[in-house]
């Protein structure tokens, strides 16, 4: 992503906020199976940010278009036990029409939610951040919602989960399918 052009933080745990955009800006920072980043920023409860691909896009290819990065974990490593922190994410080619990926999951497994698979990529690892069967996050098919492009993101906090586990912590989000390669 090149920018975050929206950004309406909630109230709650406030983690990156001050150094809001770098943290998202770039490759994730994952910290594998059994812990989360801290290089991220915490959109609040109910909180969203915008993030735009200025000069490229995400075009519907085969399988996974785009991958968001949160800084879930599995509890004591047992993949049944996901610390999820979960997030509704969106798409539109102008900004102005969006087009939502349904999440309503409240319990595991958590459908196209994002926000509840651990991040493994990391800039010293060597781990691809864009082949999500090895870089974790929660990767994202245009085609499940009958879209063609994206120029836009938008991720929502869901507000309806609250506590600790209840703030999603955005660390980046990559395109796999790209309109510039």
């Amino acid at each position: 992503m090149t920018a975050a052009v929206a950004t309406a933080f909630g109230p709650g745990q406030s983690v990156g906020q001050d150094r809001h955009p770098e943290p998202i800006l770039g490759p994730p920072r994952g910290a594998g199976c059994c812990e989360g980043s801290l290089d991220v920023v915490s959109l609040g409860n109910g909180g969203m940010v915008t993030v735009e691909f200025a000069g490229n896009g995400i075009v519907d290819g085969p399988g996974p278009d785009f991958v968001v990065f949160e800084n879930a974990f599995f509890v004591g490593g047992d993949e049944a036990l996901p610390f999820a922190e979960l997030a509704t994410v969106e798409v539109s080619e102008d900004g102005v029409d969006w087009h939502a990926f349904p999440c309503v999951a409240s319990s595991p497994p958590y459908g196209t939610c994002a926000g509840w698979r651990p991040v493994f990529s990391h800039p010293d690892n060597g781990i691809d951040p864009l082949d999500p069967s090895v870089s974790g996050g929660d990767p994202f098919d245009l085609a499940d919602i009958g879209v063609e492009s994206a120029r836009y993101v938008r991720i929502t906090d869901r507000a309806d989960q609250q506590g600790q586990g209840g703030v999603f912590d955005l660390d980046a989000v990559a395109i796999i399918s790209p309109a510039c390669p």
